[in-house]
């Protein structure tokens, strides 16, 4: 899959826009809204990221379109049967309390995302991988920027990875594997 968003091009998208929020957390906000809401569009996501924009300032539409691109990629992404979603935070090639910080905005928008709908499950997994998010969502990005943290921040990326996939399944159950029961017989 070619769907890989790069964080140094895309960070300062929101820049020209008129929002509070940073593109890890605006994809962290668009990851748990598509886990709660099946029927997500482009602009749901928008009036939660957004204040206004104006299509006429070159600018915003710019901006406007990365922001499509993003929407387009990432719900791609976490219907991808290979799993191979990202995170849109900074790499490995960023400083480590860089990549720690945007890890945490992630994880703060990915809760904020959860919220903007109820969510019914009573799967245990699921609720624990959202309270464990919501652990690392509070984290101290300095007390990770130490060259001996960098393993278990790498881990702890691939954690919420997998986590925000399961979680998705969970309350919006893929069709790719369902069989139906007539096709057994």
């Amino acid at each position: 899959m070619n769907d890989q968003l790069d964080y140094d091009e895309l960070k300062s998208t929101l820049h020209h826009l008129n929002t509070d929020d940073t593109i890890s957390s605006a994809h962290g906000i668009l990851c748990g809204f598509a886990c709660v809401k099946p029927d997500l569009n482009l602009d749901d996501w928008l009036n939660e990221v957004l204040v206004s924009i104006d299509l006429s300032n070159l600018n915003e539409k710019s901006a406007h379109e990365a922001l499509a691109q993003i929407f387009n990629d990432t719900l791609s992404q976490l219907n991808d049967a290979t799993l191979d979603f990202q995170l849109l935070i900074a790499d490995e090639d960023a400083r480590l309390g860089e990549q720690a910080n945007t890890l945490i905005e992630w994880c703060q928008g990915y809760l904020v995302g959860l919220g903007l709908q109820k969510i019914s499950t009573s799967d245990e997994d699921a609720l624990e991988m959202i309270k464990d998010f919501s652990e690392i969502s509070q984290l101290d990005a300095e007390l990770l920027d130490t060259e001996q943290n960098a393993q278990d921040l790498n881990e702890i990326i691939e954690f919420v990875r997998m986590g925000t996939l399961l979680i998705q399944e969970t309350l919006q159950p893929s069709k790719q594997d369902y069989i139906s029961p007539e096709t057994l017989h």
